[in-house]
């Protein structure tokens, strides 16, 4: 079966934008998934008592952090609120 070079040249575009299309998704989800987890790590840090301190009113707290909501089509994948 012989494929019209213009039926090609078509094909071909619409693949290529979809895969480029995934590909930035696919990175944009990746960005967004280690800020959550720098920011999940740092928050989390913050919460607990430096080692050899009596202070420990601070150690338990599981509320310290709240991810950004995903959003593929900003920078980075996610927005600041």
């Amino acid at each position: 079966m012989k494929i019209n070079k213009a039926q090609a040249s078509l094909e071909f575009t619409l693949v290529f934008v979809i895969t480029l299309l995934f590909i930035v998704l696919t990175v944009n989800v990746f960005i967004w998934l280690n800020h959550c987890m720098v920011g999940r790590q740092v928050g989390y840090e913050d919460t607990r008592s430096e080692a050899g301190t009596p202070e420990d009113t601070l150690v338990g707290k599981t509320d310290f952090y709240t991810r950004p909501d995903l959003n593929v089509f900003a920078p980075g994948g996610y927005l600041e609120k």
